[in-house]
């Protein structure tokens, strides 16, 4: 079994939901990419963070690569990602600043993700020059596109892994595939699941993942839509307008408040799955041999 690198890990902390994108504040565990940080100004916020205490998960940076050439070169975001990586313009000077970071910080990091571009093989290669570097990233699988045999593959050799083709999925295959992921994972007890671009909802108790992030936090803050608010982890629908920020509003504040937002909603989430633990719902109940062989396999 092959222990996933990050000092900060600890298994017995879930769930965990992390907040993805750029913000003037964040609450406790945050996810921030490679892509973020080539500047040594990017670095030492970075460390700042760490030294105030943040959980951080470091995140490769390729799905902001393979967008980028999407739109240089008008393919679809699965054909960029399919691509190998010697034909994204960018990788080695992302996979360089990649090795750079988490070598000198992998003993503060809760996990690196590791550099999932160019389908199943290329991935396995590109893992293996990092191992080979002495780094141990967290393998990332990518269900559309690499079989139910590759997931029980990584599980099999991983005490982590990230579960990926979530964030642009509609709903109906969303859930299709976070229910898959719950069944598949109830075979691998010392398994942890992070899931891609998954925001903390209603499904994360039925078909919980160990934990998950999202930019979809800071949306009031980017794009000129109305917040939409939840409770239990459950959509109640839109606040309205009155409550959109106007004009010369204060972006660090509402940055504050969406960050504790965040953070309660961990929290939420969190207290819930243990109310179900109490009632002997428990998150990843082990298979029986009655429910039959998984399919497909």
């Amino acid at each position: 079994m092959i222990a996933t690198a990050g000092g900060m890990f600890d298994r017995a902390d879930t769930p965990i939901y992390f907040a993805a994108g750029e913000s003037s504040a964040y609450p406790r565990h945050l996810l921030l990419a490679v892509n973020d940080l080539h500047h040594r100004s990017q670095e030492l916020r970075m460390v700042k963070l760490l030294d105030q205490g943040h959980v951080i998960l470091l995140d490769s940076g390729i799905f902001n690569l393979t967008n980028e050439h999407k739109r240089a070169t008008g393919c679809t975001m699965d054909e960029a990602l399919s691509l190998p990586p010697d034909e994204i313009t960018g990788f080695d000077r992302l996979f360089d600043r990649y090795v750079e970071l988490a070598t000198r910080y992998e003993d503060r990091l809760w996990g690196y993700i590791e550099l999932d571009q160019g389908g199943r093989d290329n991935k396995i290669r590109t893992r293996q020059r990092l191992h080979d570097l002495g780094l141990n990233p967290i393998p990332v699988y990518h269900p559309l596109n690499d079989g139910w045999d590759y997931f029980d593959e990584l599980a099999g050799q991983y005490d982590r892994l990230c579960f990926g083709n979530v964030v642009q999925a509609n709903h109906p295959t969303r859930v299709r595939l976070l229910h898959t992921m719950w069944e598949r994972r109830r075979q691998y007890p010392h398994l942890w699941v992070h899931v891609l671009g998954l925001s903390a909802c209603e499904w994360c108790l039925p078909c919980p993942p160990d934990s998950c992030d999202s930019s979809s936090w800071l949306n009031s803050l980017r794009y000129p839509a109305v917040r939409t608010e939840s409770a239990a982890l459950r959509r109640l629908g839109e606040l309205g307008h009155r409550f959109l920020y106007g004009v010369g509003a204060h972006r660090d504040e509402a940055c504050q408040t969406y960050a504790d937002v965040l953070e309660h909603t961990g929290m939420t989430w969190g207290a819930l799955q243990a109310a179900h633990v109490q009632l002997g719902d428990v998150p990843h109940p082990p298979r029986h041999d009655r429910e039959g062989e998984l399919a497909p396999s």
